[in-house]
């Protein structure tokens, strides 16, 4: 396997294992938000009470890890882990990666990419307007879901281009954290009567 190979599979592997985190933090916010009667993502503002007030620090950070994460495995960035710099390698290395996928990601960046610095941000000006545009974006758990099912097909079928990647098992394997996440929270939630 020469350096270019070795560097695919690096980054293929570093996408796979932020996006398993992402998904996970994810979950766990869902879970959180639907045993607390909330239908939707919503910004997190000012104090809660009851369980609300316990968990806001957790859905603080799970919806921040969610965003941040979904954003920096779609950034466009030359040299970072991320699907479109898995693009380039697999492109470099001869091999056709088609332009549709990369344009549909794009596409899920684009509608997110406003929200993982400046929504969760604690010195920005511009937090409350953001916060607001995030409102107004009517994200609801149904597109975050189909996004995040976009976004592993998309880099599953990219990784496929490649031979090394697509003989590449652990990955796939990593995403049963995911499903073992989303268990564990039910779970709790359970116990907790919520």
């Amino acid at each position: 396997m020469d350096m270019e190979e070795s560097n695919t599979v690096a980054v293929y592997r570093l996408i796979t294992s932020r996006l398993v985190d992402t998904r996970q933090a994810y979950a766990i916010s869902k879970a959180l938000n639907l045993a607390l009667g909330e239908d939707s993502p919503r910004r997190l503002t000012g104090r809660l009470s009851g369980l609300e007030d316990v968990t806001l620090p957790i859905l603080w950070s799970c919806q921040l890890a969610t965003f941040v994460g979904l954003v920096a495995v779609l950034e466009d960035s030359k040299g970072s882990a991320s699907i479109p710099e898995l693009a380039r390698l697999i492109r470099a290395d001869g091999t056709e990666v088609p332009a549709e996928l990369e344009a549909e990601a794009a596409v899920i960046y684009e509608k997110y990419r406003v929200f993982r610095n400046k929504l969760f941000s604690h010195n920005s000006t511009q937090r409350e307007r953001h916060r607001e545009l995030f409102d107004e974006a009517k994200i609801s758990w149904e597109q975050l879901d189909a996004d995040f099912d976009a976004v592993t097909r998309i880099l599953f079928q990219i990784a496929d281009k490649n031979q090394d990647l697509s003989l590449d098992l652990a990955p796939l394997m990593a995403f049963n954290d995911v499903e073992a996440t989303e268990a564990c929270m039910r779970k709790i939630l359970s116990e907790l009567g919520a």
